[in-house]
């Protein structure tokens, strides 16, 4: 496994939500609180973006040159090729004005878009995280929670992990993929005060789940009883949230933020903000596309 290195050099107030497309061969992410979704193509090192009219929190992919993210303003379908931006769904109600916006969002395998929120800004309890179906239906399936964070599901799909970040916790759930229910939550991982939060979290195809600890700087592997594997770490403190990509599916992808920096953050840590890779001895899962 290699050092890691940085794959863009960027300074992203909030990078957030890497996912890799295979179709494209290409690494999405965002940067949350300047509204932005990146492309990067490690074969031609081309980067490209797309500026956003409201804060976005995740994405997904949803077919050649659309999204599926979550916003401020609720659920939208983002089109690339045409810098469309269509809402879909509002579940937190508010629209622009809404204090609980859409955070860390991803595609299950059947291709339904779960996506959790929070209290931005304040940290309440008030929270849930939601699944949006094929037929554009929307299910409030767990919370209240504070900052959601962390989801993904095991290669064998009977597994959900789910973390409030607020809470330092992350949970492991029962999920029954066919109907896209979840019961039997457990702490699969509580982290110290001393090592950061858990932040974005992604699964690889061996079952153990990779979770990013924001403000710890480091990216753990864990084994599915929730017991660390090892350790990466990182030359910034925000390490945000975890993918894999590349060819073979074997190169960690990283995002990282620089929120709240002062000058002399970034004179101890001037890399924050950029995308980091490391190449790994293991292998990912193919990212699902929402409706497929």
């Amino acid at each position: 496994m290699s050092e890691p290195y940085i794959a863009v050099k960027q300074s992203c107030i909030l990078g957030e939500s890497p996912i890799w497309s295979v179709e494209e061969q290409a690494l999405f992410w965002v940067d949350i609180k300047n509204p932005m979704i990146y492309r990067f193509d490690p074969a031609s090192g081309d980067v490209k973006n797309w500026r956003i009219q409201t804060e976005i929190g995740s994405i997904g992919l949803a077919g050649k040159g659309r999204l599926i993210a979550g916003t401020r303003m609720g659920l939208a379908f983002i089109g690339l090729d045409d810098n469309s931006f269509e809402e879909v769904a509002d579940p937190e109600g508010d629209g622009r004005m809404n204090s609980v916006r859409m955070n860390d969002g991803k595609v299950d395998r059947q291709g339904r878009f779960w996506c959790g929120g929070m209290d931005d800004p304040g940290y309440a309890e008030i929270a849930s995280l939601y699944r949006f179906d094929h037929d554009r239906s929307v299910h409030k399936m767990a919370g209240p929670v504070t900052v959601s964070n962390a989801l993904c599901w095991s290669p064998d799909n009977t597994t959900m992990y789910f973390a409030d970040s607020r809470k330092r916790t992350m949970w492991a759930y029962d999920f029954d993929a066919a109907s896209g229910t979840i019961e039997n939550r457990r702490v699969f991982l509580d982290v110290a005060d001393d090592d950061g939060v858990p932040d974005g979290a992604t699964v690889d195809s061996d079952g153990f789940v990779w979770v990013a600890h924001m403000r710890g700087g480091k990216v753990k592997r864990y084994d599915p009883a929730g017991s660390m594997e090892r350790e990466i770490a990182f030359p910034v403190s925000m390490t945000s949230c975890p993918a894999f990509g590349g060819p073979d599916l074997s190169t960690l992808y990283v995002t990282t933020a620089s929120s709240k920096f002062e000058p002399e953050d970034f004179e101890r840590e001037p890399d924050a903000g950029s995308l980091f890779a490391v190449e790994t001895d293991v292998k990912g899962l193919p990212e699902p596309v929402f409706g497929t």
